[in-house]
Parts: C-alpha cells; sequence; structure tokens
C-alpha cells in the first residue's frame, strides 16, 4: 500500500517498552476532523458493500484510479477502523476455529459449586479428558481443551463427565445433553426481534421453538457482514478533500 498518507504526518519519539530508548517514529495519536466533518453529509459519499477480492488498496484504485487513498476509508468509517477490514468469506471458518478453538459441552446438572476453570475431567464412556477453559453457567456451558487432532477423542453428546476432588476425595458428576466444537456452540438465543432469551436454569436443551440459536461461528459472521457495509467518498470529491485534509496535516507539522 501506498505510505502517502504518513508523508505529511509528524515524526516524534516513541519508547516503545519500559527499557528501550526511544525511537523516531509517525505520531499516531495526530488526527485531523475534517473528515469526521464529512460523516453527516452524505452529499460527499456513497454507500458500498465490500465484496470477495477487495483490498483497501484495490478498491481505491477501482473508485479512484489510485491505490493512494485507500486510507480514506479508514478515517470514514469507525468500524472497519477500530474492527479491520472484513475478510473473505471462506476464511471466516478458519478464523472461527482459530478463535474458539476447543469443546463446548452443555449440562443440566448444577455446576455453580463444582466444575471449576482449570479442573481436568473425564468422559466416563468415551475416556475421553480435558481441561475446563471457561464456565458459562447461564448457558449450562463448560469450554473445554480435550487437546489436538489427529489424537482428539471427543465426549459423548449425552455421556457423563466427572473428575476426583483432590481435597477431599469427592466425585462429581454431570450429565451432558450437548456437546460440539466451541465455535459452532449456542453463544445465546434470540427472538424474531433478535432480542436475547434467557433459558431456564437447568433446562438448557429446552429452548423456546420460537427462538432462534447464534452461534459463535454465526456472530462472527454477522459482524464481518457489518464490516463489509462501508461509506466512500465520491470520486468527483475525493481529490479535494484529500487536498485539504493534507494542507491541514502540513499545517500541524509545522
Amino acid at each position: 500500500m501506498s505510505t502517502k498518507y504518513f508523508k505529511n504526518v509528524q515524526v516524534v519519539g516513541y519508547r516503545f517498552g519500559d527499557n528501550e530508548s526511544p525511537v523516531l517514529f509517525d505520531n499516531l495519536t495526530q488526527y485531523v476532523d475534517i473528515i469526521d466533518g464529512l460523516k453527516d453529509n452524505i452529499s460527499f459519499y456513497n454507500k458500498y458493500t465490500i465484496i470477495s477480492g477487495d483490498r483497501p488498496d484495490t478498491l481505491s484504485y477501482k473508485l479512484y484510479g489510485t491505490t493512494d487513498y485507500y486510507w480514506t476509508f479508514y478515517l470514514l468509517n469507525d468500524h472497519i477502523r477500530q474492527s479491520g477490514w472484513p475478510v473473505s468469506t471462506p476464511d471466516i471458518l478458519e478464523q472461527a476455529k482459530s478463535k474458539y478453538p476447543y469443546r463446548t459441552v452443555t449440562t443440566n446438572t448444577d455446576i455453580s459449586n463444582s466444575f471449576p476453570v482449570g479442573q481436568v475431567v473425564t468422559g466416563v464412556t468415551s475416556a475421553t479428558t480435558g481441561t475446563i477453559i471457561k464456565r458459562n453457567l447461564d448457558m449450562g456451558q463448560l469450554v473445554i481443551d480435550t487437546g489436538e487432532e489427529p489424537n482428539l477423542v471427543n465426549f459423548g453428546p449425552t455421556e457423563q463427565i466427572s473428575y476426583i476432588s483432590v481435597e477431599d476425595g469427592e466425585t462429581f458428576t454431570a450429565t451432558l445433553v450437548k456437546e460440539s466444537e466451541q465455535y459452532n456452540s449456542v453463544h445465546h438465543y434470540e427472538d424474531a426481534d433478535g432480542v436475547y432469551q434467557d433459558l431456564t436454569l437447568f433446562d438448557f436443551a429446552n429452548p423456546s421453538p420460537n427462538w432462534t440459536a447464534v452461534t459463535y461461528r454465526d456472530r462472527l459472521e454477522r459482524r464481518n457482514d457489518e464490516l463489509k457495509e462501508i461509506n466512500v467518498l465520491k470520486p468527483d470529491v475525493v481529490n479535494k478533500v484529500v487536498s485539504e485534509f493534507n494542507n491541514f496535516q502540513k499545517q500541524r507539522v509545522s
């Protein structure tokens, strides 16, 4: 990508690490609000949906005949500046697997005073073992690290898991009602209006038939789709806006 956006940015001394000497680096806090002033003026921009294969530089070239204006997309759209450019649809699955790599089991057993994070549990039938990474008591869920493929053996969807307390030797057991990859597990349920719905305590396998299950992967896909909807400067105003932007940058540097 072009570095022309940074040519008028002030260079200051940054200390990367507590014991490091300052080095010269672009002043990333320097910001010109001219772009912010355009966000509410629809006469300056068009709506655009990012498609598969669009990168900031290629989209800049497609719209303006130059790759130099890629940075305007970030300044004009807070959501991609904060969350990054959307990924291509085929990459969502790999992103979900990377972000949520464990297994999730669901139980109607009361685990509020048992099955703590860090505890190693074993499947009574499958003999699968794993370490509890996270608990979600509102959903009756345990997120468990069971290892990596190809040696991975999953818990059965309705088997029991158990462990023996090192403190008093007591055995704790929970019966599963569901098991899946973490990224395919239910994050929440919502009604037809998209409102989050609470499950009945210890009846986590029976949500209302009118509710929709939203998985962790679904949430990534939704967010990625939101990132695709951006505002772009109109071709007939982009040169003027960029010119004024650079002039403000020069004034700040001087």
